[in-house]
């Protein structure tokens, strides 16, 4: 199978910035996207703020990727060995009945077709998973998800063969690692209407939204924790908080 999560298209040339263009007169002013500089500053440190709660995100994602990827070498190890032994037994036990006649015997016909049956089931299996990622990466970003996905496996320390190959072998792993398991971003983390503050994430007690109450989210509701829209709500909080959020492991990933 060719089928490539990343090959190039002509539509992944994004257009570059350019150097002679004044974008502060044309961002910010009456009619524009920011009404002041003021407004700009802000949004550029609401910005930071998420990006930085995503690369802590990464981070606990590829080390759990690592781990899983680890576990499941060393499964792969085991199962390449067991199939080996099997093959060596079955040409031992069908070079002893090869000298013993020359007669043909049916049942080689019937292993061989149930083996092209399975070879053929196995195919189609592999590229209904490959669809289905495909499907979840363009239902998440759109048709110019190579990008996105592009910068997560590089976080993720993962290679393109890696990634096509769990597509195709291990989808839900692949979609529970890039965070597409979820179908929908309107989870308890939604955020609330302009000028009214939810509640949907206060928790029971004095207990504030730090980084270790969303560790413990991610422990006891890994669902919720992995959904993108838990990521703008841990943005927020560490805003509001400033450094009382930065508490528990935060600087682990620094």
């Amino acid at each position: 199978m060719t089928d490539n999560l990343l090959d190039k298209t002509d539509d992944d040339n994004l257009p570059e910035a350019d150097p002679n263009k004044d974008y502060l007169t044309e961002l910010v002013g009456e009619g524009r996207k920011f009404k002041d500089q003021q407004a700009l500053a802000k949004s550029k440190y609401e910005a930071d703020q998420y990006i930085e709660i995503l690369k802590r995100r990464l981070d606990e994602g590829r080390a759990a990727f690592l781990k899983e990827r680890e576990e499941n070498t060393t499964k792969a190890s085991l199962e390449e060995l067991t199939k080996r032994i099997e093959e060596r037994l079955k040409s031992n036990a069908e070079t002893e009945v090869k000298s013993e006649t020359n007669q043909f015997d049916p049942k080689q016909i019937e292993s061989l077709v149930t083996t092209k049956l399975l070879e053929h089931e196995v195919t189609r299996t592999e590229t209904n998973n490959f669809n289905l990622v495909k499907g979840k990466l363009q239902q998440r970003y759109g048709e110019n998800y190579k990008e996105a996905l592009g910068k997560q496996i590089e976080e993720l320390d993962m290679t393109e063969a890696t990634l096509n190959e769990m597509a195709r072998k291990q989808p839900k792993v692949l979609l529970r690692t890039l965070g597409l398991d979820k179908d929908s971003e309107q989870q308890q983390f939604q955020s609330p209407p302009r000028g009214q503050r939810s509640n949907a994430f206060t928790p029971s007690g004095p207990a504030k939204r730090t980084w270790s109450y969303y560790q413990n989210l991610k422990k006891t509701k890994p669902d919720i924790w992995f959904d993108r829209s838990t990521a703008i709500q841990m943005q927020k909080d560490a805003i509001e908080l400033g450094e009382a959020f930065q508490d528990g492991d935060y600087s682990k990933y620094n």
